[in-house]
């Protein structure tokens, strides 16, 4: 049995975001009011295949504001389902927020990792940095695991020594919004004769639960895109541009999906890999909110890349590609869309499209246009390449040397913003 628990964080105010993951482990590592945290991860090690929490946080169909939510994954043999939700009763109503020495051990731990993160994934911290302002979602993504909740984590490892107190209101007010009937929604996969028997185990543990109005707060998340320079030591740099492909007209085409791909293992290979010296290059783009990135990855080179990044643009509206070429590229963006899911993972991708309201009939008609991709798709994308060029966000994790370097080239390129 596959259970899925997402809370609505659009209840809590902007604030309190960067708390969202800490809180999630607070509920599973910090013990409750009968047990202490080793007997409650022993628990949970001994009576269910794991319990997890996470976050769901997306631009949608469904909701102008997209969907965002706390989740909680949990999984236990059909057998061991009762003591699953009875746990989960347990962390969800009892859990011991007013852990001092726990709760600051897991603050270190999530400042030293993404520390670590930094230096070894910093593709995605730029990534991240670039797209703060594309959407609402994009917003909250970075608060909640960007270079903003690395800032917070610094600022919090004080603040739990100096103000305990005021720490621990915060989580009592998280879990007062957050724990609430009225915004959750729950999913499960499972088959139909155990369903039988876990469904009413399932609305004993909703009718526990808190249930009250919980109106979503307002996040004034719009601001001015900053072209920022993260500062820390590195020999390498890891280059992001982005633009909302969107907000500047571009329509979406399923032929998007090849188009891109084949660009990140073609040109931003040979040019920014190849050639440029980076461990790698990759072109993600998220056809739900339109944001687009062009990343490099342990890359030496900075103003390199951006030029290569802007010739993207040349290298589309001349391409000539043999009908074997376009062929393996749409065979190589279809494997991607369709690949092969285990039950718990087809099950949540199937809770994933509902709540972002992607359809049966949307995924076809993706897949229609991914396979009637032309050659001439490849050339009229230049001109939604060409909004990256001329409006990109820049963000750069890298060296403040390079930074120097890129400013005198480039007057006024980065604001550098010291990290490590």
């Amino acid at each position: 049995a596959y259970l899925d628990l997402a809370f609505d964080l659009h209840v809590l105010p902007a604030e309190y975001l960067p708390y969202v993951d800490l809180f999630g482990r607070a509920l599973l590592e910090q013990g409750t009011a009968t047990q202490d945290p080793v007997a409650l991860i022993n628990r949970i090690g001994q009576q269910t295949g794991g319990i997890r929490a996470g976050t769901l946080i997306s631009a949608g169909y469904s909701s102008p504001r997209g969907v965002a939510y706390q989740v909680l994954r949990a999984k236990a043999m059909a057998a061991q389902t009762g003591d699953l939700m009875a746990i989960l009763r347990d962390v969800l109503l009892t859990a011991n927020l007013d852990n001092r020495e726990r709760f600051s051990q897991m603050v270190l731990e999530e400042k030293a990792g993404f520390e670590s993160y930094l230096m070894f994934s910093g593709h995605a911290v730029a990534d991240r940095a670039a797209r703060a302002r594309f959407s609402e979602t994009d917003w909250a993504q970075e608060q909640i695991g960007g270079i903003t909740a690395y800032f917070f984590l610094r600022d919090l490892a004080e603040k739990v020594e100096q103000d305990w107190a005021g720490v621990l209101a915060t989580l009592e007010a998280i879990r007062s919004l957050l724990i609430n009937r009225s915004g959750l929604i729950v999913n499960v996969t499972l088959d139909a004769e155990n369903w039988k028997q876990f469904q009413p185990q399932v609305v004993d543990l909703l009718g526990a639960l808190p249930s009250k109005v919980a109106p979503a707060a307002a996040w004034n998340w719009q601001g001015e895109a900053r072209a920022l320079g993260l500062s820390v030591p590195s020999q390498v740099n890891y280059v992001a541009q982005g633009v909302n492909l969107y907000q500047h007209g571009y329509q979406l085409n399923g032929s998007s999906r090849v188009i891109l791909r084949y660009l990140a293992t073609t040109y931003l290979h040979e040019r920014v890999r190849a050639q440029g010296g980076a461990y790698g290059a990759m072109a993600p783009f998220d056809f739900l909110s339109g944001g687009l990135t062009f990343l490099s990855y342990r890359d030496p080179n900075l103003l390199g890349t951006l030029k290569n990044y802007a010739g993207a643009v040349d290298f589309l509206r001349t391409i000539e590609l043999s009908e074997d070429e376009l062929t393996k590229a749409i065979i190589g963006a279809i494997g991607q869309m369709d690949a092969h899911l285990l039950p718990d993972a087809k099950g949540y991708a199937s809770f994933v499209n509902t709540l972002i309201g992607y359809t049966d009939a949307m995924r076809q008609q993706m897949r229609d246009q991914v396979l009637s991709t032309t050659a001439q798709d490849f050339r009229d994308f230049a001109s939604a390449i060409q909004s990256l060029a001329d409006h990109g966000v820049v963000a750069v994790v890298g060296s403040k040397e390079a930074f120097q370097k890129a400013n005198a080239e480039r007057e006024g390129l980065l604001e550098v913003v010291p990290v490590l």
